[in-house]
């Protein structure tokens, strides 16, 4: 039975596309990208490091995916999404992604990705 408050990834599912990282949990604050896995947190850190809202193709290239072939820019748009479903994204009017206003502080740096967050993981 889904339950969408849960956080509990399935870890071992081993489904298909399972190398490429589980979905992303529902962003809350708190949260860093450490907590995003495979694809998803390459897509995020690329948008994170962007200079400002950028696209499917963009993104692609920023991957070090070949971003002539479709394909590849759908895999790493539809990451997007996802991400924007979740709160980590928000997409422009124009269909260009962002980080969200709260997944991503303005002191935020990668380093601070590995400092320890008291009470992290509390409700």
């Amino acid at each position: 039975m889904p339950s969408g408050g849960q956080l509990t990834a399935a870890a071992g599912s081993g489904g298909p596309g399972a190398g490429h990282g589980e979905r992303p949990p529902v962003w809350r604050p708190g949260m860093g990208e450490e907590v995003l896995s495979g694809l998803y947190r390459e897509v995020f850190a690329a948008v994170v490091a962007a200079s400002g809202p950028v696209n499917g193709v963009e993104l692609t290239r920023a991957v070090g995916r070949e971003s002539e072939i479709k394909n590849e820019v759908e895999k790493i748009r539809h990451r997007a999404y996802v991400l924007e479903k979740r709160g980590w994204l928000v997409r422009a009017g124009d269909g260009r992604f962002m980080p969200a206003p709260g997944a991503v502080g303005r002191d935020a740096s990668p380093a601070s990705a590995e400092r320890p967050r008291p009470g992290a993981g509390t409700a």
